[in-house]
C-alpha cells in the first residue's frame, strides 16, 4: 500500500505538476493583466448574439485557461452590467456564465482535471485531440446551460443587487493581446496533435512537435504574458500567486493518484473488470460505466478534478478489455469520464458556493438553478460522446 501510494502520487505529479504550475500562473496574468475583463467587454460590443448566450459562450472560452471559480468571480460584475443594459434577469446572466466556464473546466485541458485523466489512460501525447473533441463537446453542454438558465432566471429569487457600475474599458490591453493570450496554448497543443495524427511530415516538424507539447506551449504563452505586461511591474506578484495557487491543486491532484493506485491494487478493479467482462460492457456501454462512476465520486465528494482523477485511475487498466485502444476512443473515454465529474455540484463543491454566492440564492434557488444545470450539462456532455463515438468510431 505505500509504495502504491508514493509511486501513484509521484508519477501523477510528475507527469503535470508543472503544466498546472504554467497554466495557474497564465490564468493569473490574465486576470491581473486586465486580458479577460477586456475580452469580455469586447465581446459584449461586438457580439450579435443575446447577451445570455454570449455570456456562456464567453464563459467556455475563457474557462479552458483560468479556472472556473475565478473566472467567475472576475466576470460576474461584467454579466450584472449586461443583463442590467439589456433588461434580462440576473439568475439568467450568473448561471449563464458559470455554465459555460464550468463545460471546458471539466472537458478541456489544460486545465487539471482532464489533463489528468489524459495522463491516466495513456492520451498525453495526444492531448491536443482530446482538446480538439472536448471543445466539440462543450458547445452542446454550453448551450443547455444558457438554454436552461434563461429558462430558470425569471423564475428564481435572488437577493443580489439586480445593477452593478459598469467598467470602464482597459484600453491598455489590446484585444488581439488578449485573444493570443487565451488561444495560443490551445492553438499549439491542438495543431501538433492533429499533424501527429494525420501524420503530417515537413521540414521543421520537430520544432513544431517540440512547441506542441503541453509544458513548451504553456511555458511560451506565460513568457509572451509577463513580457507584454512587464510595464505594469508585477511580474513577480504574479508568479508568485500563481504557484500558490498550484500548490493545493498538485497536492490535491496527486492524493487522487493516490487512491487511484490503491484502488488499482486493491481487488475492487479486478471485481469492476469482472463485472464489466459478464456483462458484456463494450464501447459506448463502457463510456456510460465511466460517466455512472464518475458522477457518483464527483457527487459524494464535489472535487470534478479528483472524480476525473480517480476514475480515470480506475478505468485505465480496464479500457482495453471493452474495446478502447485507440487515441480517438480513450480521448472519447476521459471526455465521457469528464462529463460524469460535471453532474452534480452541490452543497460540498466550493464552486457551487461561489456561484449561489454571487448570484444572491438561498440553498433551494441554488439546488433548483445550479445543481440542474450541472445535471443537465452532465447528460448533454455524455449524449455527444456517444454521437462522436458512434461517428468516429
Amino acid at each position: 500500500m505505500v509504495n502504491a501510494i508514493t509511486t501513484g502520487f509521484g508519477s501523477l505529479v510528475g507527469s503535470i505538476g508543472l503544466v498546472v504550475v504554467l497554466g495557474s500562473i497564465l490564468g493569473v496574468v490574465l486576470e491581473e493583466s486586465g486580458a479577460v475583463h477586456r475580452m469580455g467587454q469586447f465581446l459584449q460590443q461586438r457580439s450579435a448574439v443575446s447577451p445570455p448566450l454570449g455570456i456562456s459562450l464567453l464563459g467556455m472560452l475563457l474557462g479552458i485557461p483560468v479556472f472556473c471559480d475565478s473566472g467567475f468571480i472576475i466576470l460576474v460584475s461584467l454579466a450584472k452590467s449586461i443583463g442590467v443594459a439589456s433588461a434580462v434577469p440576473l439568475p439568467t446572466m450568473t448561471l449563464g456564465l458559470a455554465g459555460g466556464l464550468y463545460t471546458t473546466h471539466t472537458l478541456v485541458p489544460p486545465t487539471p482535471g482532464p489533463m489528468t485523466a489524459a495522463a491516466n489512460l495513456g492520451v498525453g501525447d495526444a492531448l491536443g485531440l482530446v482538446i480538439v473533441l472536448g471543445i466539440i463537446v462543450s458547445i452542446p453542454a454550453t448551450l443547455v446551460a444558457f438554454l436552461y438558465a434563461r429558462y430558470i432566471g425569471k423564475r428564481l429569487p435572488t437577493t443580489a443587487l439586480s445593477a452593478a457600475p459598469a467598467e470602464a474599458v482597459d484600453h491598455r490591453v489590446p484585444i488581439i493581446i488578449a485573444l493570443l493570450l487565451i488561444l495560443l496554448p490551445v492553438i499549439l497543443i491542438a495543431g501538433d496533435s492533429i499533424l501527429k495524427l494525420f501524420e503530417a511530415d515537413f521540414r521543421g516538424m520537430e520544432v513544431v512537435h517540440f512547441a506542441g507539447h503541453p509544458l513548451v506551449a504553456l511555458l511560451i504563452t506565460v513568457v509572451i504574458g509577463l513580457l507584454v505586461f512587464r510595464s505594469q511591474g508585477k511580474a513577480n506578484a504574479w508568479v508568485e500567486r500563481g504557484v500558490r495557487q498550484a500548490g493545493p491543486i498538485i497536492l490535491l491532484t496527486g492524493c487522487g493518484g493516490a487512491l487511484g493506485a490503491v484502488l488499482k491494487a486493491s481487488p475492487l478493479a479486478a471485481i469492476i473488470a469482472s463485472w464489466t467482462q459478464s456483462q458484456s460492457l463494450m464501447g459506448v456501454g463502457f463510456l456510460i460505466l465511466g460517466f455512472a462512476i464518475s458522477s457518483v465520486f464527483k457527487s459524494a465528494q464535489g472535487s470534478s478534478t479528483s472524480a476525473l482523477t480517480i476514475v480515470s485511475s480506475l478505468l485505465a487498466p480496464l479500457a482495453a478489455s471493452a474495446g478502447l485502444t485507440t487515441g480517438i476512443e480513450l480521448s472519447l473515454l476521459v471526455l465521457a469520464i469528464g462529463a460524469g465529474a460535471m453532474s452534480v455540484s452541490h452543497a460540498n463543491d466550493s464552486y457551487f458556493w461561489v456561484v449561489s454566492q454571487f448570484s444572491g440564492f438561498e440553498l433551494k434557488a441554488a439546488y433548483r438553478g445550479w445543481t440542474m444545470i450541472t445535471f443537465l450539462q452532465g447528460l448533454a456532455a455524455l449524449l455527444s460522446v456517444i454521437i462522436l463515438y458512434v461517428i468516429l468510431v
